[in-house]
């Protein structure tokens, strides 16, 4: 026998049921909806298909409640409450409606999404289009969508914000001589998802902004008495040793040198 035993109000028009099973308690949280649907009101004998259609229905609503809640903080992929969803449920039929709720309601909507991430990246982020593409890759948007989305990435928003960031990364001293510091400098560039020939075309352009931050002499004294104290440059072989560690630390061949002059 199957006897609902209780109703107990809950915050937010959620009720508990407090359900006999063969003698065994049980507790199903559901909406109000679900109570007025299949007539809960009061207590009373459920046959095994009213109690099955209760805890079907109990369980989608559990799960679409903790989706919407998911979804509150921020927008978010189909993929992402996809993966959310599995963490509660492997039943992927029920994962599929629930999506297809969350979709017919609007909270879902991977167009939407991209374009609204595709407007705040350009807008506030110092980023490139291989960057966006990557993290929206991530979040589980089909590639036809991405592509769709970022032709608004034009090369003039890439020149801008290399621009903007050459001026930020050289605000202070480079504590690197030029040639490291321009090859760091590109490396972060890219990994920051912009255009390999445009980073190019901005760093030569700017390179006087490097070449500022840079002190090329004074970093290379200092590495020069260093080794000094270390070798004795007065015999060519380890004279030798402190040429070659200069060059592998990117200093020109031609200003250590004058060291040596």
């Amino acid at each position: 026998m199957i006897k609902l035993v209780e109703i107990i109000e809950k915050k937010n028009n959620r009720y508990q049921l407090n359900i006999l099973v063969k003698d065994e308690p049980k507790k199903h949280l559901v909406t109000e909806d679900l109570v007025l649907k299949y007539n809960l009101l009061r207590p009373r004998t459920l046959t095994k298909e009213e109690y099955n259609k209760v805890i079907k229905s109990a369980e989608f609503d559990t799960l679409y409640f903790k989706a919407l809640n998911y979804i509150s903080y921020q927008m978010r992929t189909i993929s992402e409450v996809k993966k959310h969803l599995k963490k509660d449920t492997k039943d992927e039929k029920l994962i599929e409606r629930l999506i297809k709720e969350l979709k017919q309601h609007r909270y879902l909507n991977d167009d939407l999404y991209v374009k609204e991430y595709m407007n705040q990246k350009l807008e506030y982020d110092l980023v490139g289009p291989r960057y966006i593409k990557e993290k929206l890759i991530g979040k589980g948007i089909h590639f036809d969508l991405i592509d769709q989305n970022l032709i608004q990435y034009k090369e003039k928003h890439q020149f801008d914000k290399l621009l903007e960031l050459l001026k930020q990364e050289t605000k202070y001293p480079l504590k690197k001589p030029y040639n490291k510091a321009y090859l760091s400098l590109k490396n972060k560039l890219i990994n920051k998802g912009f255009s390999v020939h445009i980073i190019e075309s901005q760093m030569q352009s700017y390179k006087h902004l490097i070449e500022e931050a840079v002190d090329d002499d004074g970093l290379l004294q200092k590495e020069f008495e260093k080794l000094c104290r270390k070798y004795d440059i007065t015999n060519w072989d380890e004279k030798d040793k402190v040429v070659k560690s200069l060059m592998s630390k990117g200093y020109h061949y031609k200003l250590i040198k004058t060291l040596f002059d």
